[in-house]
């Protein structure tokens, strides 16, 4: 059995002038809509296994002007193209949970060069002014080498689909974090109206676990998903310990009650199949409705929760919870 790590891990984002979705092992991590500067960090430990890993960064450089964004007048797509004010600025980051000392590589530090148009190295970037560099840390490996891998899809949280750029940089993990559990199971997924009708399936058997307030059956089915983050985010806590740490989760799945707690609403699906809008992750084994179907309002308030988990689909042809993504 695996074993809790002294580290949790990271991601720190920076970046301007284009919407994006940041990705760890091809799988969702944080998404900006706007193309105003934008900082955060957030937690990654689960997005994350021992050896080589991938950090993808999916923008759309989107064309504007004091009015907005501009549209090709004859097809009524948005104007993309290199922008001048387009940077990121992407690192990875340990955190030892007991002395609290961080190591930290740098990944993705990107801009336009204006007069090729291509993407180029920019280590002094504004939240690194001097231009210093690490690479190499005590656990975490980069060459510091990205690759563009466009033409790609932003997908936003909406549901709204968008052409857009792909780039990606590989770096190592030397922590023996286990690999994912769907990773020897899930099988290649193909967009069909088959995929689109089973799809469905999934979510309307996951929401009838909801509805009927079936605290062990649901524990079953997102059971390797809480098992792992339990381990690498709350110090090897079981799916149940973990799921009853969290107040939302804890209230969804029916081991706690509370009088203003969520309620979960009807399964919120497009009325035809083909009008919903897939996301694909783990490399195209993975895949989501947008925006997520499964919704938790709160009496008396405008709040509203979602679950925005992500399915697989064995050889067998079962359906089953990979991850719950941002």
């Amino acid at each position: 059995m695996a074993q809790p790590i002294d580290r949790q891990y990271w991601v720190n984002v920076h970046t301007e002038g284009a919407p994006w979705t940041l990705r760890i092992n091809d799988l969702k991590v944080l998404t900006n809509t706007s193309t105003k500067q934008y900082s955060m960090s957030y937690p990654i430990s689960t997005n994350l296994k021992e050896g080589l890993n991938t950090v993808s960064l999916i923008f759309a450089p989107l064309k504007e002007d004091e009015t907005g964004f501009l549209k090709d007048p004859d097809t009524g797509e948005y104007l993309q193209g290199p922008r001048e004010d387009f940077w990121v600025d992407v690192s990875i980051e340990a955190i030892d949970t007991r002395t609290q000392a961080k190591e930290r590589i740098e990944t993705l530090q990107l801009r336009y060069d204006m007069e090729t148009g291509e993407l180029v190295d920019y280590p002094a970037t504004p939240v690194n002014r001097n231009g210093e560099r690490t690479h190499q840390t005590e656990h975490l490996r980069t060459r510091g080498e990205f690759q563009v891998n466009s033409p790609d899809r932003l997908v936003i949280g909406n549901g709204r689909s968008l052409d857009a750029e792909r780039v990606d940089m590989d770096f190592r993990v030397l922590d023996p974090i286990p690999d994912f559990h769907w990773a020897d199971e899930a099988t290649p997924l193909k967009d069909t109206p088959q995929l689109r009708h089973e799809l469905r399936q999934a979510y309307q058997r996951l929401h009838r676990l909801y509805e009927r307030g079936d605290s062990e059956a649901i524990l079953r089915e997102g059971k390797a998903v809480w098992d792992r983050a339990g381990l690498l985010m709350a110090g090897g806590k079981n799916a149940r310990e973990y799921i009853a740490s969290l107040p939302f989760a804890s209230q969804t799945v029916g081991l706690r009650q509370e009088p203003d707690g969520p309620r979960l609403e009807s399964l919120r699906l497009a009325d035809d199949p083909a009008d919903d809008t897939l996301e694909f992750m783990g490399n195209g084994r993975l895949v989501r409705i947008l925006p997520s179907p499964l919704v938790w309002s709160y009496p008396d308030q405008s709040d509203k929760d979602t679950v925005p988990v992500v399915f697989y689909r064995t050889a067998a042809g079962e359906w089953r919870i990979a991850t719950v993504a941002a």
